[in-house]
């Protein structure tokens, strides 16, 4: 007799446990067994020589796999590898991969393979044409091209590389740690030391490596450089400092060094109170613990080491040997900004001044060369642009500019746009848009970024492009929800991939930029991956081949507008096998701004939220997806006039019954649902998930989850109400769905997770107790140890989808005997 395997298994589990409470109308093993088939594309690669493509088949069941496959033709699949954690091509035609804790080598035409057992890390060295295999002993090997051992090292504890020919090992043995350098095809140890090598790190120049040292039986670090031209060894003499991490960052190209040495503080715990105050400012070391920072430059040509003694907390580099960005995150706050606005300074070290330069700011991009940096200021709602070396800033007068790119010979900043594409001359002042792609959304293609700062949701960085070679841009025209990507040089635009309204997911090009990968979809569409050589485009590879009904689904996007006069978009999708003399039910599905995904793929799967539009049209309901537009009316109120200026636009759909309409949604949509439940009688039932119910009590809580408190979600975040409650009570109470909770009109089921740190379970519990005393039909799901979003095909994510169904069923489509659901609205069913 054949054995039943793990997953044969777990699928009858789901359906006895099931089966048994649910309506029984559905074969849950089949329906878990068809869902596990579909998956996605993603984390695309092109090898250098073009002639091979990896990628991921992701499933949320099963593991997921990378496929190798031929860059010039269709479905041809060199191999398949099941849970991989890195992988890489080799020349000739090689793949290395690695995954739980074994490595391999296969030749694609060949098939011939070299496994490794036992494996932590695999990685290439492609220009030297070598691999490395590091072993759980921490044994490490070094292969040629041809698959020769070249060298072993044992005792190796971390490897560093370049990724392409310079690779650094760090060997500990006995009392000793080394650095070794693989090199031009050579090894050989550069470096002793008596204390611990903690961590190695590639500066961005290459000039040098930074290495950390931990000083024996302490936790003191100090700096060494090594240069990687003489593998000269230079200790900083800073002496050894109390740290955790020390953080490098070069200045001039490797000229000067500066050093953070960090000292994390643990949050306070013990047995006394936690003690807060009304002034408190750094709330959120409640969770993270505070930090201290010792700051130090050095010199590189004179060796001259020198500590900077800012009096504020943060001090963060701007390629500049004088002057630094500083900021005291505790200053001022008053979160009453879901990030964390700072008062932005900039420090002279040679006069120890410092200057404010961008009040309340949270995003900061920098030139290449430090002498400029761009600010959005909150309270202008502007970019501001600051010139260290002539102290001057100027506001960007045009609200339609969005995230600035410089030119690497800081000539240029380049604003994105949804109007276009903008070009500030750094040395006029002046902003243009540029007259090609004037009515589309403009984004560059990976701008060469380099973070300094992005806790607490600021984010502070150099972010520049080469002018002087091909940029690629991703063109979106919104008004006909087409994509396309241009090279533009020299002031002029060559298309290289035309507009198509596929959702275009991701987009890779070789090195001269001239043969080009992408992997699209559409709503009946499944994810292929195609290439595109000058104007021809082939497909090379198809996803998701066995769903062929996907290709009868239709779609509609409307265009309408609410009672204010704005212009609203919704996406309706028809129920599949639709037969235009037939009347169908619908179901709506609300959460913000849902048009922009209209050309995404629909596969069905255990949603993590209990919204899959897919599996409710394959049981025939039609979809409506309306966009939400926040006005001065408050969320709530707002949403309500969304919905019902969608359902108006519908009426001449004489396909739709509008008797039998469902309203779902979750944590904002949720919100919005039971929000409209207690203000329509349009609908004949309601789902909500993890929803917000008491505007009023949600923005007087504290967030478990960021440690901060929620008003900032309202007065500057997702609920949009501009305005604190102290100034504006009864709006609060106006959008808040519990103060009008004996208003509903008909059955609404609830659901939540009781470990859900976003949006507490007591909100429900809330809704759930004023439905009960108001004598309201309603049905309340709490999902033990779940948090906001259930987790990714657990047994609650199935069971919720399956309830979710016969809640329709039961209410759209009159399909009684549902025990779970007729103890509620059955009289003296309990």
């Amino acid at each position: 007799m054949k054995g039943i395997s793990l997953s044969q298994l777990f699928y009858l589990l789901i359906a006895l446990i099931y089966g048994q409470e649910l309506s029984g109308q559905r074969n849950v093993d089949s329906i878990v067994q068809r869902y596990s088939r579909f998956y996605s594309l993603a984390n695309l690669k092109v090898s250098d020589d073009n002639r091979w493509i990896s990628f991921n088949k992701i499933y949320k069941r099963n593991s997921d796999t990378t496929i190798v496959a031929k860059a010039d033709q269709e479905q041809i699949v060199a191999g398949a590898f099941p849970g991989i954690s890195q992988s890489f091509f080799l020349d000739n035609d090689r793949f290395l991969w690695y995954g739980k804790g074994k490595a391999q080598v296969i030749n694609l035409r060949t098939q011939e393979k070299k496994d490794f057992e036992d494996v932590i890390k695999s990685e290439a060295i492609t220009s030297l044409g070598y691999y490395i295999i590091l072993y759980k002993d921490h044994f490490l090997e070094v292969y040629d091209r041809k698959d020769h051992l070249v060298t072993s090292i044992p005792d190796v504890t971390q490897t560093v590389s370049n990724g392409r020919n310079l690779l650094y090992l760090i060997s500990k043995s006995e009392e000793i740690s080394s650095i070794w350098m693989l090199k031009s095809k050579k090894i050989k140890k550069i470096y002793t030391s008596e204390h611990l090598i903690k961590k190695l790190e590639v500066m961005p120049s290459q000039k040098n490596i930074a290495v950390t040292e931990q000083k024996k039986l302490s936790k003191k670090l100090k700096l060494v450089l090594l240069n990687t031209r003489s593998d000269q060894a230079t200790s900083v003499n800073t002496g050894f400092v109390d740290a955790d991490y020390i953080k490098v960052s070069e200045i001039k190209h490797g000229d000067t060094y500066f050093l953070d040495f960090e000292q994390r503080l643990p949050p306070i715990s013990d047995n006394r109170p936690l003690i807060w105050y009304g002034s408190d400012t750094n709330l959120w070391l409640k969770k993270l613990g505070d930090q201290r920072h010792e700051y130090w430059s050095y010199n590189v040509k004179s060796q001259k080491v020198q500590r900077i003694d800012n009096p504020l907390a943060f001090l963060l580099p701007i390629d500049n040997e004088r002057y630094f960005l500083s900021f005291d995150r505790k200053e001022k706050n008053e979160y009453i900004s879901s990030v964390s606005w700072f008062d932005i300074q900039l420090y002279d070290r040679s006069e120890n001044l410092s200057t404010l330069i961008f009040p309340q700011s949270s995003t900061l991009v920098i030139s290449p060369d430090g002498r400029f940096v761009l600010g959005f200021s909150e309270a202008k709602k502007r970019w501001v642009l600051y010139d260290t070396l002539l102290s001057e800033a100027m506001t960007i007068n045009n609200s339609q500019v969005g995230e600035p790119t410089y030119s690497k010979d800081n000539k240029y900043a380049f604003f994105e746009s949804d109007e276009g594409f903008y070009c500030l001359d750094l040395k006029t002042k002046k902003l243009e848009r540029k007259t090609f792609l004037s009515d589309k959304k403009v984004i560059i293609l990976d701008p060469d970024t380099y973070r300094i700062y992005g806790s607490l949701g600021a984010d502070f960085k150099f972010q520049s492009i080469d002018t002087h070679r091909p940029v690629i841009l991703k063109v979106w025209n919104k008004n006909k929800n087409e994509t396309s990507f241009v090279e533009w040089y020299s002031d002029k635009i060559k298309t290289i991939l035309s507009s198509t309204s596929n959702r275009v997911g991701d987009f890779k090009c070789n090195g001269r930029k001239d043969q080009f990968v992408s992997i699209e979809e559409n709503f009946n569409k499944p994810q292929a991956i195609y290439t595109t050589v000058g104007r021809v485009k082939k497909k090379l590879y198809q996803s998701n081949i066995h769903d062929q009904d996907i290709k009868a689904a239709k779609q509609e996007i409307l265009h309408y507008k609410n009672s204010f006069g704005a212009s609203v978009k919704g996406v309706l999708y028809y129920p599949m096998n639709f037969d235009p003399s037939g009347k169908y039910p619908m179901v709506l599905s609300i959460y913000e701004v849902q048009s922009k995904n209209a050309s995404m793929y629909l596969y069905p799967h255990f949603s993590e939220i209990g919204i899959n539009v897919r599996s409710l049209i394959d049981n025939g309901y039609f979809v409506f997806l309306p966009d939400v537009i926040i006005d001065r009316r408050g969320p709530g109120l707002s949403i309500l006039d969304c919905v019902h200026s969608g359902l108006d636009a519908l009426k001449t759909n004489g396909n739709i019954d509008l008797d039998r309409v469902g309203l779902m949604g979750h944590s904002f949509g949720g919100f919005g649902t039971s929000f409209v439940a207690t203000h329509s009688n349009r609908f004949a039932a309601y789902i909500a998930g993890a929803s917000v119910t008491d505007l009023v009590k949600f923005y007087f809580s504290f967030s478990e989850e960021r440690k901060l408190p929620n008003y900032p979600r309202f007065e500057n975040g997702q609920f949009s109400m501009k305005v604190p409650f102290s100034e504006n009570k009864m709006l609060y109470y106006d959008n808040s769905p519990i103060s009008n909770v004996e208003r509903v009109t008909a059955p609404i089921l609830l659901w939540t997770g009781t470990k859900d740190m976003n949006v507490p379970y007591d909100h429900t519990v809330e809704f759930y107790t004023g439905l009960l005393r108001n004598r309201k039909k309603t049905v309340a799901l709490f999902y033990k140890d779940q948090d906001h979003d259930l987790t990714t095909n657990s047994e609650e994510s199935i069971d919720l989808h399956l309830r979710i169904l016969d809640w329709w069923d039961y209410f759209l489509k009159g399909k009684k005997n549902v025990p779970w659901i007729e103890k509620e609205m059955k009289k003296d069913a309990l």
